[in-house]
């Protein structure tokens, strides 16, 4: 469990008489700002719902797709921030990046963070096994701000870090579909929050329905004290039966797709094959003709009187440097296209940079 200390001041913000935080400093990241909007639930609760393994997290990632969740208990380093990791699986419907990808996650508690007044949470996300997964990463920034007893504002910003840079396509390729995967799961990570929400106020404006809130609040609290407990001795006993058996059948349903795209890879390897081969067989034979016309043609060289043979001899000089003259501009020409061609393959790159450029700062204006 979570232990944050409780003093009065916060960096350079201060906390005001009626218990609401002035003048936080924004510390987004330089990525998107996908989530800014305060909730009617308290900041200690919001804290609670997205990073503890609580009820609305496990239907969120149900809805996401992503089982076999198991996550660490919060651990005190020696900085003061605190740690805790996640591994999860994720299950996908792009066909290009296979049928499921392991995840892994670690979210920092940042020792600025003060118990039910303010949160700061980084959380990176490196996924394994989509294409191009070793080149980049995402980073989550969580801010929980208290604005009063039972309001907060949650600002959540997502920034791409790259290990190594890509070429132009591939960068583009990654931005655009991490992007959209992450504008998709904050746009209905803030919806079920509204839901959750108004389940909350509805629950406490009903006063037959306030008793029963609190004995849900009650159980809330119990399971979120001891389920990180157990995650590290039941690592396996996390997911139900029902995940276990989702995720077994996906598997097999992944295994029968590989053995289907080795048996097709296969056929096409032994087609190319045959055709090499074919290919190299015709070779084989032009270069016979080629030969035997040699031959014939060096014979009746031979047959020919001396006289002849010098005329011949310079007529054949002549003739190859005729040749080679040709054969010159034939390579200056060759030239010149070269490097038309990558001139036209810079400006090719150039626009490929720039329409990146212009997308970004339009999603960043937006």
């Amino acid at each position: 469990m979570y232990c944050l200390p409780e003093p009065r001041t916060l960096g350079r913000s201060t906390l005001a008489p009626s218990g609401q935080i002035e003048n936080v400093p924004e510390r987004d990241l330089h990525g998107r700002l996908f989530i800014n909007r305060v909730f009617h639930i308290s900041s200690e609760r919001m804290f609670e719902l997205l990073f503890t393994s609580s009820r609305f997290m496990e239907k969120f990632t149900s809805s996401r797709n992503i089982v076999d969740v198991v996550s660490t208990p919060w651990t005190a380093e020696l900085g003061g921030d605190q740690l805790r990791t996640m591994t999860y699986t994720i299950v996908l419907n792009n066909p290009l990046t296979g049928k499921c990808t392991a995840a892994t996650e670690k979210q920092t508690l940042y020792k600025e963070s003060r118990e039910a007044q303010f949160y700061l949470v980084d959380s990176e996300v490196l996924t394994h096994d989509v294409p191009y997964h070793d080149y980049f990463y995402t980073v989550n920034r969580y801010c929980i701000i208290r604005s009063s007893k039972q309001k907060c504002r949650l600002r959540v910003s997502t920034d791409l870090k790259y290990r190594k840079q890509p070429w132009g396509l591939v960068k583009s390729l990654i931005e655009k579909n991490s992007w959209s995967s992450l504008e998709d799961y904050f746009k209905q990570l803030e919806s079920d929050l509204l839901i959750e929400e108004s389940i909350l106020n509805q629950a406490f404006e009903d006063p037959g329905k306030l008793a029963g809130l609190r004995r849900r609040r009650r159980t809330f609290n119990r399971t979120a004290e001891t389920v990180p407990k157990l995650s590290s001795q039941h690592s396996s006993g996390d997911v139900g039966l029902g995940a276990k058996d989702d995720i077994t059948e996906k598997k097999e349903e992944m295994e029968n797709y590989n053995i289907t795209i080795i048996v097709v890879m296969s056929i096409f390897v032994l087609l190319l094959v045959l055709l090499n081969v074919t290919l190299f067989l015709k070779l084989s034979k032009i270069e016979h003709a080629a030969q035997s016309f040699y031959r014939l043609h060096f014979q009746e060289e031979k047959s020919l009187n001396l006289a002849s043979e010098m005329v011949s001899r310079t007529e054949n000089t002549q003739t190859n440097k005729d040749q080679a003259h040709r054969l010159k501009g034939v390579l200056r020409d060759s030239i010149v296209m070269l490097e038309q061609l990558k001139s036209s393959l810079i400006m090719l790159q150039k626009t490929f940079d720039l329409l990146n450029k212009n997308k970004t700062g339009m999603a960043v204006e937006s």
